[in-house]
């Protein structure tokens, strides 16, 4: 779907409180989303919870303002809510074997077998990084957002969000 169409969605919502316009929204955002919290939260219960949780605010805001970039926005929610949710828990925010399953495509045994040896692999590399090097990564690679849109979920400029990527990729090469 395009951006504009997204737009146009958004401005139902915001406009008529369109529940169908929102449902499409969910709909085209809801895997996303939920595989970026995945990566932050121990266990994938907490994942559906705060997914669940973003897009609840997400439909008590869009009704009462309008919103220029959805997908940032989202992340922005997500981001919020998972900081939130450690505030109160005051625990850690550790990788697991359970999230290596989001990143695995079905296929053969074989195949399958090695994209879990390799989402393996990245996931203690990636348990080595600072969290912010872990975000950005995901947000880059894993879920194919522009710099500009990690710069707005992020609240920095483009320059600093490239430092930053820059500076996570580094860090991987050095563990490796």
């Amino acid at each position: 779907m395009s951006d504009l169409e997204i737009k146009f969605l958004a401005f139902r919502v915001y406009r008529s409180a369109d529940k169908q316009a929102f449902s499409r929204l969910h709909e085209l955002h809801v895997e996303r989303i939920r595989r970026f919290v995945a990566f932050k939260v121990a266990r994938p219960e907490e994942a559906d919870e705060i997914t669940s949780e973003v897009f609840f605010r997400a439909w008590e805001y869009m009704t009462s303002q309008k919103v220029d970039n959805l997908t940032a926005f989202l992340y922005k929610v997500a981001r919020n809510i998972i900081a939130d949710h450690y505030r109160k828990s005051k625990r850690t925010e550790p990788l697991t074997e359970e999230r290596a399953a989001v990143t695995a495509t079905p296929g053969s045994f074989i195949h399958d077998l090695e994209v879990h040896e390799e989402a393996e692999q990245l996931l203690t590399l990636m348990a080595g990084l600072k969290p912010e090097h872990r975000e950005v990564l995901v947000m880059r690679y894993q879920d194919e957002m522009s710099i500009a849109e990690i710069a707005q979920v992020l609240d920095k400029n483009s320059n600093a969000v490239r430092v930053l990527l820059h500076r996570a990729k580094q860090a991987i090469k050095r563990q490796v």
